[in-house]
């Protein structure tokens, strides 16, 4: 056990204070018929003394004619009675004792948790020794102050089970509470009566694995639009297959030796172009070439204009 002035400290963890009983103002006394017993703890006593040596340090006295008699002097150790297992206040070095002056006289006191006394309590005097001229004394003193009491780092697991028991008659509580609430007002049955949470979860859109072919975010160019892209011509949308002999691109390209050719064919056909006009003024022209007026002879193109 560890003890500081007026403490007592157990290895358990139960701690005791007196220290809060030390009284500065005035004296506890205990009165026997006419005889008065004034005590303080852990401190001297505050009342005036009468032919006593070293006043300072009297702990406890009793009045008389021929001078104060000592009942102990004043420190602040704490013992714990070997009987009870409670604090006990233990004073020595007094006066001499009447009937043997070479003993000295002494007082204990043994302090009992009293819970209802919201006060400091006062001593009872509960034996002497002898019982004449008296030399030895024992007080009982009953106060919620010598209660026990435990220090933060001997806290013992009784306070986490009385959390524990608060916490779940709480819960008991709100269920059962919100339980009837939902089935007598609410009018609800089943799992709906009771106040059970709902979770929901997020969801979450997973990535399509294929190729989109839609430019989602507006910017850049589209997938595969590499493909419809021509070196050659603007015509971005046409694209022509490489192993395809009359693709459509095929058809329609106009290269410049094409384009040669079908200028010299265009100056080779004078003489029909001829025949379809002598033929709007209503004249004929023949295989050389000359027209007449008659309208007998048909053109090298009258087929293609009568159908």
């Amino acid at each position: 056990m560890s003890n500081s002035p007026c403490t007592l400290t157990l290895d358990d963890g139960t701690h005791y204070d007196l220290s809060p009983l030390g009284s500065a103002k005035s004296d506890y006394i205990a009165q026997v018929g006419e005889t008065s017993y004034n005590l303080n703890i852990c401190r001297g006593v505050v009342g005036e003394l009468h032919a006593v040596e070293e006043p300072d340090t009297v702990g406890g006295f009793v009045r008389k004619d021929d001078g104060d008699f000592i009942l102990g002097r004043v420190h602040t150790n704490l013992t714990m009675s070997p009987m009870t297992n409670e604090p006990m206040y233990v004073i020595t070095d007094g006066s001499s004792c009447p009937l043997n002056p070479d003993a000295k006289a002494s007082t204990a006191i043994r302090f009992i948790c009293s819970p209802s006394d919201f006060n400091a309590g006062t001593p009872v005097l509960v034996a002497t020794l002898p019982p004449q001229d008296p030399c030895h004394f024992y007080f009982e003193w009953r106060s919620h102050l010598a209660c026990p009491t435990n220090v933060k780092s001997s806290l013992d697991t009784g306070h986490y089970i009385a959390f524990g028991a608060i916490l779940a008659i709480a819960i008991i509580t709100w269920f059962g509470g919100h339980t009837l609430y939902n089935r007598y007002y609410l009018k609800r049955s089943g799992l709906s009566q009771f106040p059970i949470p709902s979770f929901s979860f997020p969801k979450i859109a997973l990535p399509k694995t294929g190729r989109s072919t839609e430019n989602t975010s507006g910017n850049g160019p589209r997938w595969g639009a590499w493909r419809r892209r021509s070196n050659r011509s603007g015509y971005t949308g046409i694209r022509a297959d490489e192993h395809e002999e009359e693709g459509f691109a095929g058809r329609f390209s106009l290269d410049d030796d094409e384009l040669d050719d079908d200028a010299e064919d265009l100056t080779g056909v004078g003489n029909e172009a001829n025949a379809w006009r002598s033929h709007a003024n209503g004249s004929s022209v023949n295989a050389n070439g000359d027209s007449s007026g008659k309208g007998k002879n048909v053109g090298v193109h009258q087929g293609l204009v009568d159908i």
